[in-house]
């Protein structure tokens, strides 16, 4: 469950976004940004589940390379050319190095040496990426003799089965029911639910903003509103709905977290002016 800090931390930027960008309501990049700590805690998840799931994948993967070695003999005759013989090859070689990439996923998360999400990101459309090559690979198999084409069938849907694990773990939301991800599900609800309360917060303070901003303008003495800085305005804004529309927030409460935001958003100068401004609003 987000807390009311974060709620708040998330409505300032998503009202800083819309403030700079009319037509930013808050797309993916925002939320990205907005939930870079959850996020991080979830890639971490994704690994630890990815490991979990893709246990024998690589024996599974030097079979495929051993039964081509079997099958060498058909290979060549289904395709004099050696073509087919190559794409197998390297259809095998890539499917090895997802796998080897896969395990020092696990070892650099450990180590956290850092880049390890950007090779998770990288990773899991790949699983994807050799499934299509798989389903490619699948009807240029069918001259083989009997046994050697069995051998293969049976190998490529133990390598598709594992690739429907991958994609349990880059798509989560779509596995509601699956409960080796309950805990990733947790996490996703977390985020949305943040999100959900934020831009709802956001929504109701831009919905009497016109209200606000006069005020604001009326407090800040020998100076305009629109010299405000962005941020400092949302918090400003943010903070100055509570006192007025909220009275399950204590008055207090409220400029305390806002002096908080505007010293974590921009430093102690913003601190001090967001509070003188709120306290001459809370005794107006």
């Amino acid at each position: 469950m987000a807390s009311r800090r974060q709620v708040r931390q998330a409505a300032v930027q998503l009202l800083y976004a819309r403030s700079a960008s009319p037509k930013d309501q808050g797309g993916p990049e925002l939320w990205d940004l907005i939930n870079d700590r959850a996020g991080l805690t979830f890639d971490r998840a994704r690994v630890k589940v990815l490991a979990h799931f893709q246990q024998g994948r690589e024996a599974a993967a030097k079979k495929f390379l051993a039964i081509l070695t079997d099958s060498a003999t058909a290979i060549l005759a289904a395709d004099p050319s050696e073509k087919l013989a190559r794409e197998l090859k390297a259809h095998a070689a890539a499917e090895i190095n997802w796998t080897e990439s896969c395990g020092n996923l696990s070892r650099l998360l450990k180590a956290d040496t850092g880049g390890w999400r950007r090779d998770l990101h990288a990773l899991l459309p790949g699983s994807d990426q050799l499934r299509k090559e798989r389903e490619a690979l699948f009807p240029k198999i069918e001259p083989f003799p009997p046994q050697q084409k069995q051998a293969l069938h049976e190998i490529f849907a133990k390598l598709s089965a594992y690739d429907d694990r991958v994609r349990m773990v880059q798509f989560p939301e779509n596995y509601s029911e699956q409960r080796d991800l309950d805990h990733l599900h947790r996490l996703t609800s977390e985020m949305k639910t943040l999100e959900d309360e934020a831009v709802a917060r956001a929504d109701l303070v831009e919905a009497a903003i016109v209200e606000l901003d006069e005020l604001i303008d009326q407090t800040v003495d020998n100076f305009d509103i629109n010299r405000i800085s962005k941020v400092d305005l949302s918090i400003l804004r943010l903070a100055t709905w509570e006192i007025l529309k909220d009275p399950e927030i204590d008055t207090a409460v409220s400029i305390n977290e806002a002096i908080d935001l505007a010293r974590s958003f921009s430093g102690e100068d913003s601190a001090s002016f967001v509070n003188g401004i709120l306290d001459k609003i809370a005794k107006a």
